[in-house]
């Protein structure tokens, strides 16, 4: 979930669709946000995240959003395969990559034009 201050005054909610990773409206959840014990605040920076970190594990894709995030999977992979955590370099490419990739995906990517999920939803 994610509150979009309006130029109005208002609000606008909207929600993470899992099944195209865009966001869409989310009127429906607003009170579950407001009153539910199980909901969590989170820092902009974590939402933008843990978004990203979803959408680098459920879709693929052919453009320049997918091609980021197959920097990101090189830089963790081989992290990995030499058994060692993230540099700190590391960290920060990752932070700030997902950061311009959260940022352009709405823009740039079309569910079946140029992404995919990589398991049906």
């Amino acid at each position: 979930m994610k509150w979009v201050p309006l130029e109005n005054g208002g609000l606008e909610v909207l929600k993470l669709d899992w099944a195209t990773g865009l966001f869409i409206l989310g009127v429906d959840y607003m009170h579950k946000c407001l009153w539910s014990d199980d909901s969590e605040k989170v820092s902009e920076d974590e939402f933008i995240q843990q978004t990203e970190a979803m959408r680098r594990e459920t879709f693929t894709g052919d453009n320049e959003v997918f091609a980021r995030y197959g920097l990101l999977d090189t830089i963790e992979a081989t992290a990995k395969a030499e058994g060692r955590p993230l540099t700190e370099q590391e960290r920060a490419i990752v932070i700030l990559t997902q950061r311009k990739t959260h940022a352009m995906f709405e823009s740039v990517c079309r569910l079946g034009e140029n992404y995919t999920r990589k398991k049906p939803y």
